[in-house]
């Protein structure tokens, strides 16, 4: 049953970034830094720490965001069980030196959620491989720390180490690519007393992404481009002992961006499509809207 729903979540994947295949005319985008760290979902959306080219060689570039998304979903899990989460951030950019980092806050929009209150830290540090080659691949390592601040003697928080790898000009489509991605994360409880142990394990997330230009989208010579996403998790003992080690679920995403000198406005509208119980007995669909000004 399972390698049935692998393969027809798989199908609607490819289904959905193949809706882009048809003829279109834009300039070949800049993939040179831009890390993939995880296809549109909430907080780990915010995890990249690039939109394009870095700050530039010997300057530092910061970045102002908030983020309103109408339920948590963290690699599938639903941590605040239907309800929404606000997510200020900043992000320091350090030139073109391949470092940058993050501190993200999350607070429930609801009551009744107080212990769920969040403070995290990212790292990044990306590369690029074969650059001038259809090969062409760029690395990202991350770690990241999860803090739950009201939880007494940080017995909540955990950690997170992962990589990703995408392939910017691997699957050309028209005048554009399909860039597939490949994530392999580890969690770890940061005390040996935590509340949580027992949540070591590692994650799995393979993705495709494509960038659709729609032209005339609002009037003659004006297009629009939105973001088509899909990927898929196997979850080997990430983030509960209780989890089982499986296929556990498959995202669809669209987002869009809207730009005004150094402000940009993205809305998304995300689908998850559940296949494992131990990790989520329910399919998910959410929006969001985040706003980000850089320096």
């Amino acid at each position: 049953m399972h390698k049935t729903r692998v393969l027809l979540t798989t199908i609607i994947l490819l289904s959905a970034v193949g809706l882009a295949q048809a003829e279109q005319t834009r300039p070949d985008s800049d993939f040179s830094i831009k890390p993939v760290i995880k296809c549109v979902q909430d907080l780990w959306g915010l995890f990249d720490p690039y939109s394009g080219k870095g700050a530039g060689k010997g300057n530092v570039g910061v970045d102002l965001s908030t983020t309103i998304v109408s339920k948590h979903i963290w690699h599938g899990i639903d941590l605040l069980d239907d309800h929404g989460v606000f997510l200020p951030a900043v992000g320091v950019t350090l030139g073109d030196t391949g470092f940058s980092g993050k501190h993200i806050r999350g607070y429930p929009l609801s009551s009744g959620f107080v212990n769920s209150t969040q403070s995290v830290y990212a790292l990044f540090y990306t590369e690029a491989f074969l650059k001038d080659t259809r090969y062409a691949t760029n690395f990202t390592a991350n770690y990241i720390y999860y803090g739950l601040p009201k939880i007494s003697d940080r017995k909540g928080d955990s950690q997170e180490f992962g990589s990703t790898f995408f392939w910017p000009k691997l699957i050309a489509v028209g005048d554009g690519y399909i860039t597939p991605s490949y994530y392999l994360g580890y969690i770890w409880a940061s005390r040996s007393n935590s509340n949580i142990s027992g949540c070591e394990g590692f994650i799995h997330i393979f993705g495709l992404a494509y960038d659709l230009d729609v032209p005339d989208f609002w009037a003659v010579g004006k297009s629009q481009t939105f973001r088509l996403s899909g990927d898929i998790t196997y979850n080997d003992g990430f983030a509960g002992s209780a989890i089982e080690h499986d296929w556990s679920h498959a995202t669809l995403g669209i987002s869009t961006n809207f730009k005004k000198g150094n402000l940009t406005i993205t809305p998304s509208l995300n689908y998850q499509i559940s296949m494992e119980d131990s990790v989520n007995d329910e399919n998910e669909l959410w929006c969001g809207i985040s706003t980000t000004y850089r320096f």
